[in-house]
């Protein structure tokens, strides 16, 4: 039995005690494919009266249900098979959004995190505020209604953005704070001018968590991606721009101002001269050829490079050795189990991460596993529904009165 669980008893409040019963129950039901009413009892550690009335609430609320049986191993002896229950990834939705200069992209999914629907829409680079905000909530929608699903079924939503710093006092543009003189910090056009978590709240009618892209992105890689069964993870993002995330102990580190791991904005990298330089080449190859969608252009450089395109070879060598020397000083700052190679350009595949591998090497002091992201592109609408679901789990789980769950 938890503290908190522990003073409601020996205060004698049994309606407390009952909201707590009630949170492990769920919780335990969350964590779990599935349980028997003893191993409820278990968890929760209470009488089978009081497991039985708890999961019969549960039940009612439509937060549980009945299951089938997972298989039994042979020769297990005959009775009366115990009944199973599961938590309902039915019971709620939650919507992840990623708003970036050249796209957004919208994900919904269930509570058990399956995603259901995702839909991408182009955007122009130079799209003021206003506008890219409404697109991005004109693409969410769409996504739920892709989804079969109204504005009413959706329990949560959290979204990604450029340039975005989650800091204790709340989340603002990385362009509006007093940036160094010396850096060269990029954020997407008007938004030091807005608050973009209200405005996604206000047009959608739920409350938007917003936090850094390339920090959702590294979330998703472990949740769901390369970098599943490990907890310290650097993660490079590459894509329109170059960006890092670190996670410590499967924990996002957002640090004081929630800027940690942003050594993009140190020009000494050259991280942004690289990119300029991959997106020029994307422009020569795209000239003269039809509907090619702003913001692709890298692909173009990678499809070229695999037909032995010299220069376009040289220029993806360039990137990925650049993005390595940033990689490297975060390596060898948190001493990671493992770096992941994400974002759009990361499906470039061997073009990318071999040069990128044997820079990276020279100049750390273990050698460091690099894999390639499983996500690309996806990854940041992904990261999001991950922080809409921790969001509304927190929810769910909360017993008012009482201090943060363990």
């Amino acid at each position: 039995m938890s503290q908190d669980r522990e003073a409601a008893a020996r205060l004698g409040d049994s309606s407390l005690l009952r909201r707590l019963n009630l949170a492990a129950a769920l919780g335990a039901f969350i964590k779990s494919p599935s349980l028997t009413l003893r191993e409820l009892r278990a968890i929760v550690g209470v009488s089978r009266p009081t497991a039985e009335d708890l999961l019969a609430e549960l039940l009612e609320y439509g937060r549980v249900e009945e299951t089938v049986a997972p298989r039994q191993p042979v020769g297990r002896g005959a009775g009366r098979p115990a009944r199973h229950f599961r938590f309902r990834a039915e019971s709620g939705y939650v919507g992840g959004m990623d708003i970036g200069a050249h796209k957004t992209l919208a994900v919904v999914t269930d509570l058990r995190g399956n995603p259901l629907a995702l839909r991408r829409r182009d955007l122009d680079p130079g799209l003021p505020a206003a506008d890219r905000l409404r697109a991005a909530v004109e693409t969410a929608r769409a996504c739920w209604a892709d989804a079969g699903l109204d504005p009413g079924d959706i329990t949560g939503v959290a979204c990604g953005v450029t340039g975005a710093l989650r800091a204790p006092e709340g989340v603002f543009d990385v362009a509006a704070g007093p940036a160094g003189s010396g850096l060269t910090p990029y954020s997407l056009p008007g938004f030091t001018e807005v608050d973009v978590a209200a405005t996604l709240s206000d047009d959608l009618g739920l409350k938007v968590a917003v936090a850094n892209d390339v920090k959702l992105a590294a979330l998703a890689e472990h949740w769901k991606g390369a970098a599943q069964n490990h907890r310290d993870i650097v993660y490079m993002f590459a894509g329109h721009r170059a960006g890092a995330g670190v996670l410590l102990d499967g924990q996002v580190r957002q640090g004081r101002h929630g800027a940690a791991g942003e050594i993009g904005a140190l020009p000494t990298l050259g991280w942004e001269s690289a990119v300029e330089r991959l997106h020029a080449r994307g422009a020569e190859l795209a000239a003269g050829r039809e509907s090619v969608p702003t913001g692709r252009e890298g692909e173009l450089v990678i499809a070229s490079a695999a037909l032995q395109d010299p220069e376009s070879i040289a220029v993806l060598i360039e990137f990925a050795e650049v993005l390595a020397r940033g990689a490297a000083i975060l390596a060898l700052a948190v001493d990671p189990e493992i770096v992941v190679l994400g974002g759009g350009m990361s499906r470039g595949g061997a073009i990318i991460a071999e040069p990128f591998r044997r820079e990276l090497s020279k100049l750390t002091l273990f050698p460091i596993e690099v894999v390639t992201s499983t996500m690309g592109a996806d990854s940041v609408a992904l990261g999001a529904a991950r922080l809409a679901l921790d969001t509304v789990f927190a929810d769910l789980l909360d017993v008012p009165g009482v201090g943060p769950r363990s």
